[in-house]
């Protein structure tokens, strides 16, 4: 007995992070049942102690406006849905960004890869993560850049802009704040933001 109770808080983070079971979904394989408004980029479907899961970000690319006078529109959402053993799926949260009336160069997109689920405090209760770019711009200059993080029910954010290269060795942006909640939040969540941010900062403008 002293040898298993010697063993038990080493053997209990490697359980923590063995709860959260991650599979990728190519888009044509996510299911029907599942609505969403635009065309999916990404899909996960997972499973921790409170269920199983499939998480999906969608884009909607730039749409004309009804009006002519008007710009274009672009809408992105990221979805997660709980898929019951038996019944129909639930959508458990929505998150819902957009572009209105731009007349410039337009961009709402998630960054490639950037939807992933972890579960960095240990808890069994995943935290799924998507980091995204907005902007109506007609000139050189950063995008509003936006990582979004829910875990069940909480939500955390970092807002700032992206880092474009203006000349040789110069640089604008790159900037960003982490939200109230995320501020007293667990450490790991904020340390794993940051590093997000540091991977993601970079913007080329072609």
């Amino acid at each position: 007995m002293r040898y298993v109770s010697l063993l038990l808080p080493l053997l209990m983070p490697l359980a923590g992070r063995a709860q959260v079971k991650t599979t990728p979904l190519a888009p044509a394989a996510v299911p029907a049942s599942l609505r969403h408004a635009g065309k999916v980029k990404q899909a996960l479907r997972y499973t921790d102690r409170t269920g199983t899961y499939c998480v999906l970000t969608t884009e909607t690319g730039p749409v004309r406006a009804a009006k002519p006078d008007d710009g274009q529109r672009a809408d992105l959402y990221a979805y997660q849905y709980q898929l019951p053993a038996t019944g129909a799926s639930t959508l458990s949260w929505q998150v819902h960004d957009f572009v209105p009336d731009c007349p410039l160069d337009l961009e709402a997109q998630f960054l490639p890869g950037s939807l992933t689920v972890t579960d960095l405090d240990q808890n069994g209760t995943a935290e799924v993560w998507v980091v995204y770019r907005t902007t109506c711009r007609g000139d050189v200059s950063p995008s509003t850049q936006k990582i979004i993080m829910r875990e069940g029910a909480k939500k955390y954010a970092v807002r700032g802009n992206s880092r474009i290269q203006v000349g040789a060795k110069q640089y604008d942006g790159g900037d960003y704040q982490l939200d109230a909640a995320l501020q007293t939040a667990p450490a790991v969540f904020r340390q794993h933001a940051v590093k997000l941010w540091q991977r993601y900062i970079s913007e080329k403008l072609e």
